[in-house]
């Protein structure tokens, strides 16, 4: 299954950090943070886990006897998800997913997942298809982190306001992997505020009906539900 070193972030400006490694990517339940471990109880029907990685979420569901699919974008993390027991895995980005996406109920986006959307612009337009295509009555569980109050991961103050100055995104980042002798692509990732997700999803079929997170450093779960129409 690989090794148990964390992996380090880069960012653009060449700061680095030490990612966070298996004992978060492999955790179990009861070392998940606060806000998915609440949030778990209230995921209904058939679920999707976005961004599923080694499938510690899709795990945990699938023993409660939830019908869980994973999806990653990497055919690694599809492969190590599947290796590790998760029944089914699709490897592809969300925004290929089309028609498929109808037969879902949930949609779980944890681990600070609502970060694949990569920039406000492209949330807006993929939470505008996804609900297009999604049933009546689907919820979308996603996680983010206010990247301004020291708990995102590879984020500072100075980037923050660097952002800022920029035009950009406050919460928007530029990172690659590096493992060992290993260095991946370049890719997006995206924090947001509360206040920051509401003005995203304003116009896109979506709206924020409750969060859970205590504390403005950890991260936090929105319950988004669908427009009625």
């Amino acid at each position: 299954m690989g090794g148990t070193s964390p992996e380090v972030l880069e960012r653009e400006d060449g700061f680095t950090q030490v990612g966070a490694g298996p004992d978060v990517y492999l955790s179990r339940f009861s070392g998940w943070p606060a806000a998915e471990r609440k949030s778990i109880r209230y995921i209904r029907g058939r679920v999707m886990d976005v961004g599923c990685g080694a499938g510690r979420v899709a795990l945990e569901l699938q023993n409660r006897g939830v019908e869980v699919v994973g999806l990653d974008a990497s055919p690694l993390a599809a492969k190590a998800a599947k290796i590790r027991g998760v029944n089914e895995v699709w490897s592809m980005p969300i925004e290929d997913l089309d028609s498929r996406i109808e037969t879902f109920d949930s949609i779980v986006l944890f681990g600070n997942n609502f970060g694949i959307f990569e920039t406000p612009t492209r949330a807006r337009r993929l939470l505008v298809q996804l609900a297009k295509r999604t049933k009546p009555g689907a919820r979308i569980f996603a996680e983010s982190t206010n990247a301004y109050c020291g708990g995102a991961p590879s984020f500072d103050r100075s980037y923050y306001h660097r952002n800022k100055a920029r035009g950009l995104s406050p919460g928007q980042v530029k990172l690659r992997y590096h493992y060992g002798d290993l260095v991946g692509p370049w890719f997006r990732w995206l924090y947001v505020s509360r206040s920051e997700m509401r003005m995203i999803l304003d116009g896109t079929g979506w709206h924020l009906e409750r969060t859970l997170g205590a504390h403005p450093s950890e991260p936090y779960v929105a319950f988004l539900v669908k427009d009625s129409i």
